[in-house]
C-alpha cells in the first residue's frame, strides 16, 4: 500500500468529523449544552479539521468567531436561530433545503433524499421531527458517508457524489439568503452566515472530486433514483403519507385532497407537449 492510499482512510475520518460538526451547528440549539458548544468549541474544532483537510476557510472561521462573540448569553443563539429559520409567517431562509429544488416544503427532493438514505441502510430516527431534506440531516449523512468510506465499506454512492448532487447546489443559495436576511440579523453578527460560507467552500472543493480526469464513473444511486422518479405522478398512498407528515407539523394539507392529475383535469389543465425543433435543424442533424 502506498503512502497516499494509506492516508486516505485518515482523511475521510477527518472529513467525517468536520461535516458532523457542521451538521450539529445547523440543528436547533435548544439545550444549554448545544448553545455552549456553539460558543466555545465549534470554531476551534472547525479550524483544526479544516487545516488538516486543506479547506481554505480561515477567513470564514474568523467571521464565525466574531459573530458568536457578539451574543452575550447562550440563549441568544436559540432566539436568533428561531428568528432566522423557524418563526412562522415571516420571510426567512429555509432550513429544509428541498425548498430550493422544489419551490415548496415536502417536494420530490424529500423522497429522493430518503431513497438515498435507505439505499445505504439508513432510516431517519423517529425522535427527529424534521424532514429528510433538513440541512443538518443531509450534512450528517455526508459525515456518515465519509466515516463509512474510512472504514472501507462499499457504498451505492460516495460522499462526493451526494455533495455534488445536493449540498453543493443548495449551499450557495442558503448563503445568499442568509446574507440578505439583514432585517433579521446584521451579517457581521450572524454565525449561520459564516457557517454557510464555510459549507460552500468545503462543498465546492469536495464536489470537484467527482469524476476527476482519469476516473471511470459508474451510474450512482442518485442517478438511478432520478431516472426512477422523473416525471412520475405521486400515488394515492404517497399523497396520504404527505398529508400525514404535513399535518403532524401543523402545515395545511388541503391542497392534497386529490391527485394532481384529477385536480388539473377539473381546472381544464392538460399535460403540455414540448414543441418540436424546426425541420431545417432536423435536416442538418
Amino acid at each position: 500500500m502506498n503512502e497516499a492510499n494509506a492516508a486516505a482512510p485518515d482523511i475521510d475520518a477527518h472529513k467525517a468529523e468536520f461535516w458532523l460538526c457542521l451538521a450539529r451547528a445547523f440543528l436547533t440549539p435548544a439545550t444549554a449544552q448545544s448553545q455552549e458548544a456553539l460558543r466555545t468549541v465549534l470554531a476551534d474544532d472547525l479550524a483544526e479539521l479544516a487545516q488538516a483537510l486543506d479547506y481554505p476557510v480561515a477567513a470564514s472561521i474568523a467571521r464565525l468567531r466574531n459573530a458568536l462573540s457578539a451574543w452575550d448569553e447562550p440563549e441568544d443563539l436559540l432566539v436568533l436561530y428561531s428568528r432566522l429559520f423557524l418563526v412562522p409567517g415571516v420571510a426567512h431562509p429555509p432550513i429544509n433545503m428541498g425548498v430550493y429544488f422544489d419551490g415548496t416544503l415536502h417536494g420530490d427532493s424529500v423522497r429522493r433524499l430518503t431513497e438515498c438514505y435507505r439505499a445505504c441502510g439508513l432510516e431517519k430516527s423517529d425522535s427527529l421531527a424534521d424532514l429528510s431534506d433538513h440541512a443538518a440531516v443531509q450534512l450528517e449523512f455526508v459525515a456518515w458517508l465519509f466515516a463509512a468510506q474510512a472504514a472501507g465499506q462499499t457504498l451505492p454512492l460516495s460522499a462526493h457524489e451526494f455533495i455534488s448532487t445536493f449540498v453543493s447546489r443548495w449551499a450557495p443559495l442558503l448563503q445568499r439568503d442568509l446574507a440578505q436576511a439583514t432585517a433579521l440579523c446584521p451579517p457581521e453578527k450572524n454565525p449561520w452566515l459564516a457557517l454557510a460560507e464555510i459549507l460552500v467552500t468545503a462543498a465546492q472543493q469536495e464536489a470537484r472530486l467527482v469524476n476527476k480526469p482519469g476516473s471511470s464513473p459508474e451510474p450512482s444511486e442518485i442517478e438511478r433514483l432520478r431516472q426512477k422518479y422523473a416525471g412520475r405522478m405521486p400515488t394515492a398512498e404517497e399523497i396520504a403519507t404527505l398529508r400525514e407528515q404535513l399535518l403532524a407539523q401543523g402545515v395545511s394539507a388541503d391542497h392534497l385532497t386529490k391527485l394532481p392529475a384529477e385536480r388539473d383535469a377539473e381546472r381544464g389543465l392538460h399535460p403540455m407537449i414540448p414543441p418540436q425543433p424546426p425541420k431545417h435543424l432536423l435536416r442538418s442533424a
